[in-house]
C-alpha cells in the first residue's frame, strides 16, 4: 500500500514546464557566431591595410620626385647622392669617385641638404 501511495503522490505533483522565453534554443547564438568575421573585417582593414597603402602611397610619390643631385638613404643604409636615374635603378656617389647602383624601390627617404652659407 506505501507504494501506491508514493507513486500516488508523485503522480499529483505539479509538473514545471519552462516558459517559451526560458527555453533553451539550439540556434540562439549561431547568427552571432557567423557575424563575427564580418565584424572583424572593417578593424583589419582600418588598422593593417589602409596603413600599408598609406605607406606604398607615400613611396611611390618620393621615388617620383626623386632627381639628380638629391642625398638619399638606402634600406641598407647608404647614404649618397643620385649621379643618375634610370627606369628600376639609380646610381649614387657614395664617396671619392665611387658610384653603386641600387634598385629604386630600396630608397627609404631623401634628406634634406643643408647648403652652408659663405659670409
Amino acid at each position: 500500500m506505501e507504494i501506491f501511495e508514493f507513486l500516488a503522490q508523485q503522480s499529483a505533483a505539479p509538473t514545471v514546464t519552462p516558459a517559451p522565453a526560458q527555453a533553451a534554443q539550439p540556434g540562439a547564438f549561431s547568427s552571432w557566431g557567423a557575424l563575427l568575421p564580418l565584424a572583424i573585417l572593417p578593424f583589419m582593414w582600418f588598422f593593417m591595410i589602409r596603413p600599408q597603402r598609406k605607406e606604398e602611397k607615400r613611396k611611390k610619390e618620393l621615388l617620383a620626385q626623386i632627381k639628380k643631385g638629391d642625398e638619399v638613404v638606402t634600406s641598407s643604409g647608404m647614404i649618397g647622392t643620385v649621379a643618375t636615374i634610370k627606369d628600376d635603378t639609380i646610381i649614387l656617389n657614395v664617396g671619392d669617385k665611387t658610384r653603386l647602383e641600387f634598385l629604386k624601390s630600396h630608397i627609404t627617404s631623401v634628406r634634406e641638404v643643408k647648403k652652408a652659407e659663405s659670409k
